[in-house]
């Protein structure tokens, strides 16, 4: 959860782990999304607002923040085909940046901290929280990619997507598809 700060701070989770004082595995899941205050307790949580100068008060905003912003953990009720079509893209993006910084023997990535970055956001996904239209769009963009099981030996937190099912409703992502991919069709998602 906290990849924007630990980016921006230049420090890992084993660096924050030695710089509050606070072991590695309760760091490690409190980053990934593993756990939260009430398991760890407010101590720890103290513990890492100093590393980040921020009080208690702001990191549960940051949290709020950070679900809040995150497209693929929003409201999708009201959504239109331009919505999921931005999600679309968004995931692309993100998964294609993974693809290549966590599964690529030669990264063509250049900038090693944006890869490093968006790993650390994916294997912090919480696969509970996402509708199943994001998941279906996640299977097929990664079935397009041929890398579904690589991906998700890397991510454990998305292996619930090797088992995904197809929407029930066709999930429209333009007004005018071309449905050039058949990895959305056989998700029930026209593109």
């Amino acid at each position: 959860m906290f990849e924007d700060l630990l980016a921006e701070q230049n420090i890992d989770i084993a660096a924050l782990s030695r710089l509050s004082g606070v072991g590695y595995n309760y760091i490690y899941k409190i980053v990934m999304n593993q756990t939260d205050v009430g398991r760890c307790g407010i101590d720890t949580y103290k513990k890492i607002g100093d590393i980040f100068h921020m009080s208690l008060d702001d990191l549960y905003a940051y949290k709020e923040e950070y679900y809040n912003k995150k497209i693929y953990y929003k409201d999708q009720s009201e959504w239109q085909c331009s919505d999921f079509g931005r999600l679309n893209a968004e995931l692309n993006k993100m998964i294609l940046i993974a693809i290549d910084y966590s599964l690529s023997k030669r990264s063509m990535s250049r900038d090693r901290s944006i890869g490093k970055k968006i790993s650390m956001e994916i294997t912090a996904i919480r696969f509970e929280k996402l509708s199943e239209q994001t998941k279906c769009i996640m299977t097929a963009i990664l079935n397009q990619q041929k890398c579904l099981n690589e991906f998700t030996e890397k991510y454990k937190n998305l292996k619930g997507l090797r088992i995904q099912k197809p929407l029930k409703e066709e999930l429209f992502l333009s007004q005018e598809p071309y449905d050039i991919f058949p990895s959305y069709l056989n998700m029930n998602i026209r593109y």
